[in-house]
């Protein structure tokens, strides 16, 4: 266990953590406005799950976050984003006289500064150039809010073992350990800090267990090194205690992530500390929780993940909520310490038919340079890839699974009384769920892919985009697969769901949305068009007999689309800006042209996956910086 480094002067600390946070809010601090504000500031500490300010209260204050994290929230459960270390809370409404647009809390133990919305007005008018660097700072907030409200890094994770039988300290040494590793050529080896109880009360030579109550004195030393700590490093872990003692009462009011550490075969019900502190109506700890399942090395797939969950409905339902780990793969660390570390790699594949089996020749291009991918997330056919990219499963195993699922033509069923659809669905619904059995021996869920997903399909019943984190994972992927008017819609909790492709064809905003810091996009569409040289379109009969009787490279009219292609046409139409517009949000970006491929030409299986396999190597030939960030054997 690492030793901390010791303690420096509280005070001195303070001193510049003020002027640090205030140099950041207003800028390059003159001495005249320095020596105005100092003492118009009030020092607040906040503790985990207290409310700062309630939305529509007056506007009487600003106030500047020197530690912790603050969450902004507007109604019920609209989130609008986190509020860390030196950033300032308030400004806008005090500008304005408008009242609070929303309520903020602390999310762990923190403390603000609070300057009188009076005061502030008097800087303004005395010092304008201040107000620049604030100004810039709403700008930026703004723009924030227009992408969605997103996850700021985490930097105090608690791993906390729900089992007294659990090693959480080796856990914690091994995460520890691979967070350093991370980007040791571009970090410094102090910038991840490891914290057990021993370390910490060797450091300051006292007693953990016996200052808990004190307000002032040990205790008071013991909060201000840890302040000291926070802003020394980009990155803590906090090993807890499996017992409810004070140090790991201490690790909980510290952290914005407590990582839930369990045997995933043992009791899903909550017991003990997290009993105590973390659920129902004695939950103290406003912090993100996330479950850390440790399965045997040998398990094929996690099961009963759905069980821990519905346990724990304060769990955030995005890529969070859940983490599989096996001791004994590397890749498992290596994945959980980038979600951990907010580095973490999604990848999102596009719908588009028959086409989308590019998408395994990328993920094959994409294995070869040894690119690992993190959270996984596609809407129709790119949702059923996806589901494969989320298995774990090698790229060679997964090109076998789908060539055999979809070499049956899933879109073969004629409805000869198409009162919902023009297919049936019936082999659609054998092909998805015997592709999911043959992965996993069974049924699964979501829950139980060994990396996060999500798919995206449309809910007719409420005109809306729904994302599917959790549930039946056959169901939700023929949901997102199932083609409006083409395939019957999935009735999934009392409503109707059809293709994510009317919606979001490309959902890289969800996947931006759900914490990635960087983004590998594979986009089926293609900007380019061809012109039909006909004067009209051809009569039923004719188009008929032109694909009856003449060979397809010799037909009239084989540039003019099927009926079922016009529908996924029609369909993915609406989406289509959209799909334009996530390009620009992608940091890797795969475009295959596959633009002589049907929608539904199933047995180009092969040829189609090619395609996506050399565009895949050309494009990483150029890309150095997209390269594993640490070596080491795949699972």
């Amino acid at each position: 266990m690492p030793t901390p480094a010791p303690p420096s002067d509280a005070a001195g600390f303070h001193q510049r953590l003020l002027e640090d946070t205030l140099a950041e809010v207003f800028g390059e601090l003159e001495p005249g406005l320095f020596a105005s504000l100092q003492p118009r500031l009030t020092t607040l500490e906040l503790a985990g799950g207290t409310v700062l300010m309630r939305e529509g209260e007056p506007s009487d204050a600003l106030y500047l976050v020197l530690s912790g994290r603050l969450v902004a929230s507007r109604g019920a459960d609209a989130v609008l984003g986190e509020i860390g270390r030196g950033e300032p809370i308030g400004e806008m409404g005090v500008i304005t006289g408008a009242p609070r647009t929303a309520t903020v809390r602390a999310l762990r133990d923190s403390v603000l500064v609070r300057l009188d919305g009076v005061d502030f007005i008097d800087v303004l008018q005395r010092w304008p150039r201040a107000g620049l660097p604030l100004a810039r700072k709403l700008i930026e907030r703004l723009s924030r809010k227009r992408g969605g409200a997103r996850r700021q890094g985490f930097i105090n994770v608690c791993v906390l073992p729900l089992q007294a039988a659990l090693d959480g300290d080796a856990l914690a040494s091994r995460l520890h350990a691979e967070l350093s590793a991370l980007s040791a050529d571009e970090t410094s080896a102090g910038a991840f800090a490891l914290h057990d109880r021993r370390s910490v009360e060797a450091a300051l030579g006292l007693d953990i267990e016996s200052v808990e109550a004190e307000a002032l004195g040990e205790h008071r030393r013991l909060l201000d090194w840890l302040d000291q700590q926070e802003a020394a490093h980009a990155l803590q872990v906090f090993v807890a205690d499996a017992a409810d003692t004070a140090w790991t009462r201490l690790c909980l009011r510290q952290a914005d992530l407590v990582l839930l550490a369990t045997d995933a075969d043992a009791d899903p019900a909550p017991q003990g500390v997290e009993l105590a502190h973390l659920v129902g109506d004695a939950r103290r700890i406003a912090a993100h929780q996330s479950l850390w399942l440790v399965h045997p090395d040998d398990r094929r797939r996690p099961r009963d993940t759905a069980a821990w969950l519905a346990a724990r409905p304060h769990l955030a339902v995005d890529g969070l909520s859940h983490l599989h780990l096996r001791r004994g793969h590397p890749g498992d660390w290596r994945r959980v310490a980038r979600i951990v570390a907010g580095r973490a790699i999604g990848l999102v594949l596009a719908g588009g038919g028959a086409r989308g089996f590019a998408h395994v020749g990328v993920m094959q291009a994409l294995e070869e340079q040894g690119i690992e991918w993190d959270v996984v997330g596609g809407t129709s056919i790119g949702a059923v890839m996806g589901f494969y990219a989320a298995t774990g499963l090698p790229a060679s195993r997964m090109r076998a699974l789908a060539g055999e699922a979809f070499r049956r033509n899933p879109t073969g069923d004629v409805n000869w009384v198409p009162v919902m659809s023009l297919l049936r669905g019936r082999r659609l619904k054998r092909v998805i769920d015997d592709a999911v059995a043959e992965a996993f021996d069974g049924a699964a869920d979501i829950e139980d892919l060994w990396r996060p997903f999500f798919c995206v399909a449309s809910n007719c019943s409420r005109q809306r985009a729904d994302v599917l984190r959790r549930g039946r994972l056959s169901e939700a992927l023929r949901a997102s697969v199932s083609i409006p008017a083409a395939l019957p819609p999935v009735l999934r909790d009392g409503e109707l769901l059809v293709d994510g492709g009317t919606f979001n064809n490309y959902p890289v905003d969800l996947m931006r949305a759900a914490g990635a810091a960087r983004v590998i996009g594979v986009d089926l569409s293609q900007d380019a068009y061809r012109a039909l040289d006909h004067a009209d379109v051809p009569s039923p009969w004719a188009f008929l007999l032109d694909r009856l009787f003449r060979r397809r490279d010799g037909r009239r009219y084989k540039d003019f689309p099927s009926l079922g292609t016009t529908v996924v046409n029609v369909a993915l139409m609406a989406s289509t800006s959209h799909q334009k517009r996530m390009r620009e949000l992608v940091d890797l970006a795969f475009q295959p042209d596959v633009s002589d491929v049907g929608l539904l030409q199933w047995r180009a299986f092969d040829r189609v996956g090619a395609i996506g396999l050399d565009h895949a190597r050309a494009v990483l030939a150029t890309r150095e910086d997209f390269k594993r960030s640490r070596p080491g054997d795949r699972d």
